[in-house]
This record gives C-alpha cells, structure tokens and sequence, in this order.
C-alpha cells in the first residue's frame, strides 16, 4: 500500500521520523480527503494522483519537522493547511486547481519556515478559513505590499487612533516596551514577564498595524527595548486632545508610518495610524 510504503521511505531518510503523527495524519485528514475527493464524483485516477501527493508532501513535512499535532498548541501554516484547509478545499476545486493550490500550499509554506515569527503568525491568521486558499499567490503579493514594504501614506498631521485589546490574545499580559520588527508590524513585550527568566521565555505579542489592527499572537522575541525609548510629547499631547482615555503614557515606538503607546492603566496598545 503506497501509505507504508512513503512510511519506509521516511524512515530511511529522516532520524526522526514521527510514526504516530504519520498515523494521525493518515486517519484523519487524508482520510478525510479521501472521502471528500470520493463525494465531489473525480474519476479514481485524477482523485488517486492528488491524494498520492498530499500524501508525500505530509510525509516530508513530518519528516522535515513543519508538520506537528495540532494539541501541542503551536500553530504553523503548514499544520493548519494539510490538518485542516486543504482536506476542505482540494475536494471543491477542478483537479489541475486543487494541484496547484496543493503545490502552492508547501510552496509558501517551506519559505515561511525561514521567515520571522511575525510572518508566520500573520498567515496563520489570515489563511484561518479554507477559502483563502483559492488564490493564494493573490494573498502573497497583498501581504508581501502590505506588512514588508512601507506604506505610501506617512504618519503625519492627522491620525486615525485604534484601541487594540491584547488581553483578547492573553489575558494575562500588560503591555510594555514596544518595537517595531516591519513598517507595520509592532512587537509589544509584557511588562512584568518581557524578561527570559530561569526556565521562562520572555513573552511578546505581535500586532499588525494594518488598517484594521490584527493580533497576532506570541513571537517569542529575543529582543530587550527599553521601556521608555523617548516619547514624542507633542504627538502623546494631540493623542490625549483626541482621546482622553489616554493617560498615563508608559511606552512609545513609532516610525514614518505608525504609532505605538502602551498606557500603565491599560491592557490595551494605542495604535496610530494616518487618517
């Protein structure tokens, strides 16, 4: 059968080749697929070539370590795509469509493994629903113009002022230093666990400063910013004029093109953007 077979081939190429994540995979979403290749009516060949290809990229991907259970509570493209998104999506597209979103789903997957946490984070949040991956190469290039280059509007003169809840993400954490890791992408550090302490990662959350601001989650951040990095008075005083729930400024970041200030009161992150 070809499942044990791409099984014995994994196991001579990868040291640490995952059995029962293997068998995890096989009886639920390839299973799954099956069933859903089997209902959308593709005659045996076309089904058989897919699901023969899902297979092997699942197989690599076990093998290279970019699939993992989904209880373990980590989050990755790849994970979410072969557990969840594709099983859904392939059965509802025409076989040459489901083959390219198939080879677009690793494509974009492999390179995000040599990406920032930050990017990772963000296509996990944007790919959550099955039907992002219908034009997948479309979503790139927006989030690639979006997140990585600079926006072409500046942050000058007037501002548009979001209040982002990072307690929706952790309810635990209290923003503290802030800094930028993109044009658009903000890295806030706790306050009172931004420091690695014995047998404890510091703990950061990222948030995309878009024009509507999306957490995106822990970024395991090695970085130490200071907690007050020079605040811009005369911007904080306009913010308080336009807002006066800010008080109370703690810590600020800001570049050409957005703002950031945590508040001491607060668990939510001001974030400026031009209006």
């Amino acid at each position: 059968m070809l499942p044990d077979e791409l099984e014995r081939q994994a196991r001579q190429r990868f040291v640490k080749w995952d059995a029962q994540l293997w068998r995890s995979v096989l009886a639920g979403p390839a299973l799954r697929l099956a069933q859903g290749l089997h209902r959308a009516g593709l005659d045996a060949a076309r089904s058989g070539a897919l699901l023969e290809s899902y297979l092997r990229l699942a197989a690599e991907g076990i093998g290279l370590g970019y699939l993992f259970p989904e209880s373990n509570g980590a989050q990755s493209f790849l994970t979410q795509a072969f557990y969840r998104l594709l099983p859904e999506a392939l059965p509802a597209q025409p076989p040459e469509a489901a083959a390219r979103t198939l080879a677009a789903a690793w494509n974009l997957g492999e390179n995000l493994e040599r990406s920032p946490a930050w990017l990772r984070r963000l296509f996990v949040r944007l790919t959550a629903g099955a039907g992002a991956l219908s034009d997948l190469e479309g979503l790139v290039k927006d989030v690639t113009a979006r997140a990585l280059e600079p926006p072409a509007r500046k942050l000058e003169g007037a501002f548009a002022l979001h209040w982002v809840h990072l307690a929706e993400e952790d309810g635990r954490f209290l923003p503290g230093a802030v800094h930028f890791v993109a044009p658009t992408v903000a890295c806030v550090h706790d306050r009172h666990r931004g420091a690695a302490q014995a047998g404890r990662e510091a703990v950061s959350m990222g948030v995309w400063l878009d024009e509507k601001p999306l957490l995106l989650g822990a970024m395991g951040c090695g970085e130490t910013p200071t907690l007050d990095p020079g605040l811009d008075l005369a911007l904080l005083e306009s913010l308080t004029r336009q807002d006066q729930r800010v008080d109370s400024w703690l810590a600020m970041a800001r570049n050409e093109w957005r703002a950031a200030v945590s508040l001491e009161t607060s668990q939510f992150l001001v974030a400026l953007l031009p209006a």
